[in-house]
């Protein structure tokens, strides 16, 4: 296809969102890595620890839809502005008051508010900035950036927090998010002067209409019901990690390695695998065969004992889950239409969240009632194989026929 009316800004688009993805995610990871260290450090059980990363999936439920009101009706930018300016002033309040253990919660709550308005703006940038051969790239790398914010933390607190403490920790997680807060000030926009090739129609706006005509749409309903099986297990590994492996002979140190394993490996396999789906016109099939794959290798999880065939095992896991998360969200909003980007990308992670805080309960409650994680990770598997059938029913959506058709 001709780019002629491609502009080369929606590169700086991308380069100037991702930061601040990254940023939102390292802070809302900022003290798991390192929440016995704080809980003494403030004097504070470590269910208030906890809390401070549970802000996260609490204020995305409650602001979900409130971000996707204003993607739809007033565009990516202004909400990509919102929960910047959320974030980098409220990480810097998080530093400046980092003696009271309530300010350094205040402020965690208010920089959770602005996640869901950077998040939800994936697809809609890319339906704005970028042809549609080249859509389910651009989401990968904006959701590559969440899987970064993810791992940096993991490393750099105890890091940090070792050699310099907790306020200049979180000083030098401010300055990120102050920066990245920036770059999205001076430098994104809302759309080209001439909109990219491909289709272009006329999506619904923002209303009870639209959203209810989405659990009416067939194609749409599964990418939910995957969306909430497949983001909610992987919040669940991200999460008990450490007590997925102990019972095993897995060290702590081990078993963040092999953590690390699992988010790096995504993190390639959502700049690759987005770029080949792309390529190929195809999305359904990448879908079916990661979903396939997980369930050996989640047995593998379970069961394998050897800390080399472990990491192995969460590389090739973590690649196939987020690998095909930007691939998922793009098809969804391809079936959702017309319904806007922000409103079906945003009814997507708000299931992941809701899926992610229930799953993480129920395996807590299940392993400490059986005196094992074997249970609960036999269900992260049959979930996981009843996302099988599912897949095999969904169809490509009618905007990649039409592509490969042009």
């Amino acid at each position: 296809m001709k780019k002629e009316n491609v502009s080369a800004y929606r590169w700086v688009i991308l380069i100037a969102a991702i930061p601040i993805i990254v940023s939102t995610e390292m802070v809302w990871l900022t003290f798991s890595p390192i929440a016995s260290v704080i809980a003494e450090h403030y004097g504070v059980s470590g269910f208030a620890v906890d809390m401070l990363a549970t802000s996260y999936m609490i204020m995305f439920i409650i602001f979900c839809f409130p971000s996707a009101y204003v993607i739809d009706r007033f565009g990516f930018r202004r909400s990509l502005v919102i929960g910047a300016l959320l974030t980098g002033i409220f990480a810097l309040t998080r530093a400046l008051f980092a003696g009271s253990f309530a300010a350094v919660a205040v402020s965690q709550f208010i920089i959770a508010i602005g996640q869901p308005f950077l998040l939800n703006i994936t697809t809609k940038a890319a339906a704005n900035w970028f042809p549609f051969e080249e859509r389910a790239t651009a989401d990968g790398l904006l959701t590559m950036a969440q899987y970064a914010g993810f791992a940096i933390p993991m490393v750099l607190s105890p890091i940090l927090v070792e050699s310099v403490g907790v306020q200049k920790m979180l000083f030098v997680y401010s300055v990120i998010a102050v920066i990245s807060m920036l770059a999205v000030l001076i430098f994104i926009r809302e759309k080209p002067a001439v909109p990219p090739p491909g289709p272009a129609y006329e999506r619904d706006d923002f209303s009870r209409k639209a959203i209810t005509s989405l659990f009416k749409n067939h194609g749409y309903v599964l990418c939910l019901i995957c969306a909430f099986i497949s983001i909610g297990i992987f919040n669940t590994i991200l999460t008990l990690i450490e007590t997925i492996l102990k019972g095993r002979g897995i060290t702590p140190a081990e078993a963040g390695i092999i953590g690390a394993a699992f988010v790096v490996a995504g993190v390639i396999g959502a700049i690759v695998l987005p770029i080949i789906s792309d390529k190929v016109g195809v999305r359904i099939r990448f879908l079916l065969a990661a979903v396939a794959l997980l369930v050996p290798l989640y047995l593998g999880l379970t069961f394998v004992k050897s800390f080399i065939v472990l990491t192995v095992i969460a590389a090739i896991a973590g690649f196939s889950i987020m690998g095909v998360a930007p691939i998922l969200f793009q098809h969804s909003s391809e079936v959702a239409y017309p319904a806007q980007e922000g409103t079906s990308l945003g009814m997507i992670l708000l299931m992941g969240q809701i899926s992610g805080a229930l799953f993480v309960l129920l395996f807590e409650a299940i392993s400490g009632a059986s005196g094992s994680v074997t249970a609960p990770m036999i269900g992260i598997v049959i979930l996981t194989a009843i996302e099988i059938p599912i897949v095999t029913r969904m169809k490509e959506s009618k905007l990649v026929d039409q592509q490969k058709q042009a």
